[in-house]
């Protein structure tokens, strides 16, 4: 549901901006807000067209492991502090894990773009594996910084420690990488740049029809944006504070209160992040590249200042 709403709330919001109507025809009433879902089955009943040049097992493996992959980190955290599907002990290293899951994923875009086999998606895949040097420091350490503020990896520990205080709050240096390196990390304007269908026509996921177009572009993009969004609603925004659940099931009502506190928060955050579609330009690879190693990974040196400063002076 909540993929459903901000898909078509991009939709909307870029269409407002560019003074057009946006999806309208399905379910007119509600704005086309099951649009989505047409283009969903549309896409289903498509033929799957693999092409002669393509490495056909890569072409139909990957597709359905990067939205796995994408998919797994959210299954990783807790959404609340009696609601995970890990068990307490591993749960401890719950961020840890769905960070490692989530900087996997460029490996699967690139092995997409060598199936494909074209000029745009080697372009494309080779722009990938560029960008992917420039964010995966800053957005690491953006992490680490606030491991340091709260003293601990544990996401119930570190929710428990925002009460008051959002971790965006304790170290705004380090909110502001999380956003730059998100944006980066998912393709959002303005670093659609491995993708963008101005130049070269999709990237690695050109020559994707049918289901596996569903499954990349359309799909594991934004199911990459929900895993990390939910990692900063945890980590940034305080997760499902002030609220405090008791014990699961006898609280029922108390934990999935909870956990739609924390979906919100997440709605939040791909809410920004698809906004920034509709304002902003495309920016080039060479500037992107320039401005993360000299001020995104600057900014994120000195978060973690100020976060060794947090730990050692509080």
């Amino acid at each position: 549901m909540i993929l459903l709403t901000i898909v078509w709330a991009e939709r909307k919001i870029a269409a407002r901006v560019q003074m057009r109507v946006g999806p309208f025809h399905v379910s007119p009433r509600l704005g086309g807000y099951f649009q989505l879902i047409a283009d969903a089955v549309r896409f289903v009943m498509q033929e799957v067209i693999i092409t002669v040049d393509s490495y056909r097992i890569l072409f139909v493996a990957l597709p359905p492991l990067f939205v796995a992959l994408a998919l797994m980190p959210s299954f990783m955290v807790p959404l609340s502090p009696y609601l995970a599907l890990l068990s307490r002990p591993s749960l401890h290293y719950g961020i840890i894990m769905a960070l490692a899951v989530l900087f996997y994923l460029f490996i699967i875009v690139v092995g997409i773009g060598w199936a494909v086999n074209n000029r745009f998606a080697y372009i494309g895949a080779a722009r990938e594996a560029l960008i992917i040097t420039a964010y995966e420091i800053p957005l690491l350490d953006a992490f680490v910084s606030m491991f340091m503020t709260y003293k601990t990896i544990d996401p119930i520990e570190i929710v428990a420690k925002q009460t008051y205080i959002v971790g965006a709050l304790y170290n705004p240096l380090a909110f502001i990488v999380y956003i730059i390196g998100v944006a980066m990390a998912t393709s959002r304007f303005p670093f659609e740049i491995a993708d963008y269908e101005g130049d070269v026509a999709t990237g690695p996921y050109s020559d994707f029809s049918s289901i596996f177009l569903a499954l990349t572009y359309a799909g594991g993009i934004y199911i990459a944006l929900f895993s990390y969004s939910l990692l900063g609603a945890l980590v940034f925004l305080g997760g499902w504070a002030p609220i405090a659940p008791g014990p699961w099931p006898a609280d029922l009502w108390g934990n999935l209160a909870a956990a739609a506190w924390v979906m919100i928060k997440t709605f939040i955050l791909m809410l920004f992040f698809v906004f920034l579609r509709s304002v902003m330009p495309v920016a080039r690879l060479d500037h992107t590249l320039s401005f993360s190693w000299r001020w995104v990974l600057t900014i994120s040196l000195a978060a973690t200042a100020v976060s060794a400063a947090e730990y050692f002076l509080l």
